[in-house]
């Protein structure tokens, strides 16, 4: 009996494990997938013709030129304030004269001081025989000398010239009335006597010019003394530079008159010891400094004003001074 009832409880145990287990799962079918139709291929659209777009032509940036940078001048020489003594013969206006306060003065003294206040010196005029200047400069009586000295290679022989400060040449003066003498060459006549200053490059034209140096050359010690004669009718002509001569017209003025053309192609310079190089370019570049800065053009106004011959007053002729 109770073997009967043990082997029913294992067969219900069965059963009821066998009611519990999950059901099998069933594999899905596959559903067939109808092929889908590849769509056509896309229509080729032309493609439209675009214009193309004007591009302004671009300039070209125009290269940038710095500016020039300026180029410092040179510094003047320095001559820490030295004392100079000039020697001049102070009978020679506009060039230098004495005024009637006893003054001297002058384009050639005036000219000097400028280039003093350029390169630091201080100078003292001081009136001298033209004749002796060259031998005084030379030994130390004066540091130097201007005195519308013509620059010739004879006298570069004994001294040293500064650059050139003007230029040149040489005309006649003669009375009013004179008839006899009209040019340079009429000075060939015997009876012409001609009148000049003592030591000048005048003086040697005029003994080229005559016939005879012995007899119608007279020298006088200035060429105020000159003219007097020539008034006097101690002389049919005096030789005189151009430039030297304005002033002695306008102060004889009905008395005499020039004659013929200019002549002669010279320049005046300042004068210096033989070999003192220091003085000589320091003058060089101070006359350089004025006459670049307009100084020389404005003395030469001044001292020419109203009179006639004048210089070139804009420097022509000039142009070693540089502009």
């Amino acid at each position: 009996m109770k073997r009967a009832v043990l082997i029913g409880a294992i067969i219900l145990l069965a059963l009821v494990a066998v009611a519990c287990a999950p059901a099998p799962t069933a594999t899905p079918v596959p559903t067939p997938v109808p092929p889908t139709k590849a769509p056509p291929p896309p229509t080729a659209v032309p493609p439209t013709a675009v214009p193309p777009t004007a591009v302004p032509a671009t300039k070209p940036p125009a290269p940038t030129t710095a500016p020039p940078t300026a180029v410092p001048a040179p510094a003047l020489p320095d001559l820490k304030g030295r004392a100079l003594k000039v020697g001049s013969d102070t009978t020679y206006p506009p060039f230098e004269s004495v005024d009637k306060d006893k003054n001297i003065v002058g384009f050639d003294v005036d000219l000097v001081m400028e280039i003093c206040k350029k390169i630091n010196c201080k100078a003292t005029f001081v009136t001298a025989d033209f004749d002796g200047l060259l031998i005084a400069v030379n030994s130390k009586t004066y540091d130097m000398s201007i005195s519308g000295w013509t620059i010739t290679e004879e006298r570069g022989k004994a001294v040293d010239f500064g650059l050139a400060y003007m230029t040149n040449s040489q005309v006649l003066l003669v009375r009013v009335d004179e008839t006899v003498v009209k040019e340079a060459e009429d000075l060939k006549k015997p009876d012409v006597i001609v009148a000049v200053q003592l030591g000048t490059t005048n003086s040697i034209t005029a003994k080229k010019l005559v016939a005879d140096a012995n007899k119608q050359v007279k020298e006088f010690q200035d060429f105020p003394a000159a003219v007097q004669a020539l008034i006097n009718k101690q002389a049919n002509a005096v030789v005189i530079d151009t430039f030297a001569a304005s002033a002695l017209l306008d102060e004889n003025k009905g008395k005499i008159k020039l004659s013929g053309k200019q002549f002669g192609d010279e320049y005046l310079g300042m004068v210096f010891r033989k070999g003192d190089k220091e003085l000589v370019d320091a003058f060089n570049a101070g006359l350089k400094a004025v006459f670049k800065d307009g100084t020389w053009g404005k003395l030469c106004n001044k001292w020419w004003q109203g009179i006639e011959p004048k210089p070139d007053c804009a420097g022509k002729g000039l142009e070693i001074l540089g502009k």
